[in-house]
């Protein structure tokens, strides 16, 4: 394939005294250096519904206000002064802690970044208005129902608490008090359960030294969340009087670790990736049955997900079901040379434009040691790809795509009536 990647990599991988995993990657001819912190207090780990739902929504948005001896202000402007650019965001397993600035003010900023995690103020006077941030975002759904059937879907075709909206449950964000809040913190954010990635212009064993410096007396190991049930697949609708109908439809993937995710993420990018897709191409494109149309793959550490999506009309709604279905069923006899060589450059282009930003490659190598203990290097991934074969996945897309795995399916819909699946 035309497309190489030739991105030269440094990485090393520590063990810090704490137990946490610390992954350095330097990056040539950069200035920046990006940061990636997981730390243990994602929502599948809230107590369940009313119990605590929601928390680590609020813990996300309380721990940059205020850490240490410094106010949410004090916080804010010494983040500031350094230049680091900073965000915080909630997943199912972590919350993370993601951070840009210039190289060489890492050793001056990572004192900050520690106290964030090791003390956050969480302060009272901030719980209020964090609270109606969360409920607004719950409240807002009623006005994206698009957003609302994928979560739908999500909550039907994945097992609790791997199910849960990332909103919280109303109740439970009413009732929290700020006492739970700190109680969750310091029981959940524990060093074995974290990792931290850092990537850019660095010098591994300074930040090493630092670290276990700042990270002196941290220690715990945190639990992960199981499954409570089994998911409830099937089929819902929400019926709205609206002028569009929703679609989504979730199948079975392979998490992250199975050998045969790159084949799967490969199909799936036929299927219905991009532009050139045969979903785009077939349902929207020849058809003009619908104004959106796509599938995409997620591999977690122990489970995946093929999630697609549609938006039409009430009149037409059915009809692109119909094609959907056609589309996917077609796609057992297996893709063609030119899709094949498509998906390839196209995936390889990702990797090459990963490895130019320096936030990319630190949030990837988090990702990959928390799904398979190990971090990948993008001539690694590159290699992957270059493996495979045009018939090597058509034989897997004959075994993988066939009839029994399309009707497992789960589907979700929100529009005026219900569909026929």
């Amino acid at each position: 394939m035309p497309t190489s990647v030739a991105v030269e990599q440094d990485l090393r991988t520590f063990t810090l005294s704490c137990g946490m995993p610390l992954l350095v990657e330097r990056a040539e001819n950069v200035r920046s250096v990006a940061i990636c912190w997981l730390v243990p207090v994602g929502n599948a780990s809230d107590p369940e519904g009313e119990a605590g739902d929601g928390q680590s929504v609020l813990l996300s948005e309380l721990v940059l206000r205020g850490a240490g001896d410094l106010s949410s202000r004090q916080l804010s402007d010494a983040l500031d002064r350094l230049g680091v650019q900073r965000s915080v965001t909630c997943g199912p397993a972590h919350i993370q802690l993601s951070a840009t600035l210039l190289g060489d003010r890492l050793l001056e900023a990572l004192p900050l970044l520690a106290s964030i995690i090791r003390a956050p103020a969480l302060p009272a006077e901030h719980l209020d208005p964090v609270r109606s941030l969360a409920i607004q975002a719950i409240e807002g759904l009623q006005e994206d129902p698009q957003q609302r059937v994928m979560l739908q879907l999500r909550e039907r075709h994945l097992p609790p608490p791997f199910n849960r909206s990332g909103l919280g449950n109303r109740e439970a964000l009413e009732a929290v008090t700020i006492e739970t809040l700190r109680t969750a913190w310091t029981s959940r954010c524990l060093p074995r359960g974290s990792i931290l990635g850092i990537a850019g212009d660095v010098q591994a064993d300074a930040i090493r030294a630092t670290c276990e410096q700042l990270l002196q007396g941290w220690n715990g190991a945190s639990t992960d969340a199981v499954e409570l049930r089994p998911p409830l697949g099937g089929t819902t609708h929400e019926t709205s009087e609206s002028s569009q109908t929703h679609i989504g439809i979730a199948f079975k993937a392979p998490p992250e670790r199975d050998p045969d995710a790159t084949l799967f993420r490969l199909a799936t990018r036929i299927l219905g990736g991009d532009t050139s897709s045969r979903l785009f191409m077939e349902v929207r494109e020849k058809r003009g049955l619908c104004y959106s149309v796509s599938a995409g793959y997620s591999g977690g550490r122990d489970r995946g997900m093929l999630a697609l999506y549609a938006g039409s009309t009430p009149e037409r709604a059915q009809e692109t079901v119909d094609c959907i279905s056609e589309v996917v069923a077609n796609f057992e006899r297996g893709v063609t040379e030119p899709e094949f060589a498509r998906a390839v450059v196209g995936y390889k282009s990702r990797l090459v434009m990963s490895g130019e930003s320096t936030g990319a490659r630190a949030a990837a190598a988090a990702g990959d040691w928390y799904r398979l203990g190990r971090v990948r290097s993008l001539a690694e991934l590159a290699a992957e790809v270059d493996a495979v074969t045009l018939d090597r996945l058509n034989a897997y897309i004959a075994k993988a795509f066939g009839s029994a795995w399309r009707t497992s399916r789960t589907t979700a819909t929100i529009g005026p009536k219900p569909l026929t699946w």
